[in-house]
C-alpha cells in the first residue's frame, strides 16, 4: 500500500469516527429532549431521598412567628430542631416564639415532638401568613447563602454564581460556567416544589449520561460538554443561564456557585489614587 493510500485510510477513519461521534451526540440530544418531561421511579426516589425525607434541609429559622410555617410541610417537628440551632440569639428568639405559640394553643408538645393544633392550622393556612412566611424564608435563604459563600472567599476574591429556574434545558447551560454543580444550595431552598423540580432534572440528566452525581455534586460528563457546543442544543436553550456576582443575585432565586475570581486590582488602585489626591 502506498503512502497516499495509507494517509487516505487514516483520513477516512478519522472522518468516520467524527461522524459517529456527531451521531452519538445528536442521539443524546434527542434523548435529552425526549426525556425532559419523563418521570420515573428512579427520579421520584432520588428527590424523595434528598428532600422529602429531610424536612429541615430547606427550612431556616428566623425567630419570627412565621417560623410556624414549618408545619405547612409537616404536622410534627422534633424538639431537637430548636435545640440544634447553632446561633444562640436565633435559638432564644425561636424558643420565645414557640412558647408564645403554645400559650395561644397554636402548637402543643407531644412526646419529643411539637405538634400543630387545629387552631394553629387555621393560622398558618391564612394566605397573608403564607405570603409573609415565603418572604421571610426567601430572605433568610439569601442571607444564609451569601454568608456561607462569602466566608469561603479570600479578601481579594469574589464569588460568581448562577440562578436556576427549574427549566430542564436552560438550566443545563449552567455547565457552560462550571463543571460541578453543588446541590446543597438547591436542597436548602425554601420553595420545595422548585428545588424538587431542579433535583428531578439533575437525576434525568444523569440517566441520559450528561452528568454524574456523587456526594451531592453533579459533574458534567465529556458527552455533556460536547452537547453544550452543538448548534442543535444551543438552538433550544433559548434562555441560557447567566453567570453573575453573588451580590447581584435576586431574592428568592435558587443560587448555585460557579467559581471564585480574583477581584481586579485596578479598582483597588483607583481607590488608592482617589485617597492620595484627597490628602494633597
Amino acid at each position: 500500500m502506498s503512502l497516499y493510500d495509507e494517509l487516505g485510510d487514516e483520513v477516512r477513519n478519522k472522518t468516520r469516527n467524527l461522524m459517529q461521534n456527531i451521531q452519538q451526540l445528536r442521539q443524546l440530544i434527542d434523548t435529552f429532549i425526549k426525556n425532559s418531561k419523563t418521570e420515573n421511579q428512579a427520579t421520584h426516589k432520588f428527590v424523595s431521598d434528598v428532600v422529602n425525607d429531610n424536612p429541615l434541609t430547606n427550612f431556616t429559622f428566623t425567630g419570627k412567628d412565621t417560623d410556624l410555617s414549618y408545619f405547612l410541610q409537616s404536622e410534627r417537628m422534633p424538639v431537637s430542631a430548636i435545640r440544634n440551632i447553632a446561633d444562640s440569639d436565633i435559638k432564644d428568639a425561636v424558643t420565645n416564639t414557640f412558647v408564645k405559640a403554645a400559650e395561644n394553643d397554636l402548637i402543643e408538645l407531644d412526646g419529643s415532638d411539637i405538634k400543630i393544633t387545629e387552631k394553629g392550622k387555621e393560622k398558618i393556612n391564612n394566605p397573608n401568613f403564607i405570603k409573609s412566611a415565603q418572604k421571610e424564608q426567601s430572605e433568610a435563604y439569601n442571607q444564609k447563602i451569601n454568608s456561607t459563600l462569602s466566608k469561603a472567599c479570600k479578601p481579594d476574591e469574589a464569588q460568581m454564581c448562577a440562578e436556576l429556574t427549574g427549566d430542564y434545558i436552560n438550566d443545563f447551560t449552567f455547565f457552560n460556567h462550571s463543571d460541578n454543580l453543588d446541590l446543597s444550595t438547591v436542597i436548602s431552598h425554601p420553595d420545595r416544589e422548585l428545588s424538587s423540580k431542579i433535583l428531578s432534572n439533575v437525576k434525568q440528566w444523569q440517566i441520559n449520561g450528561a452528568v454524574t452525581v456523587k456526594n451531592g455534586v453533579a459533574t458534567v460528563t465529556d458527552m455533556g460538554k460536547q452537547m453544550l457546543k452543538m448548534p442543535e442544543f444551543q438552538s433550544i436553550a433559548y434562555n441560557p443561564v447567566a453567570e453573575k456576582a453573588l451580590s447581584a443575585t435576586g431574592a428568592g432565586k435558587v443560587i448555585v456557585a460557579t467559581k471564585k475570581v480574583v477581584q481586579a486590582m485596578q479598582s483597588v488602585q483607583q481607590a488608592t489614587n482617589t485617597i492620595s489626591k484627597g490628602s494633597r
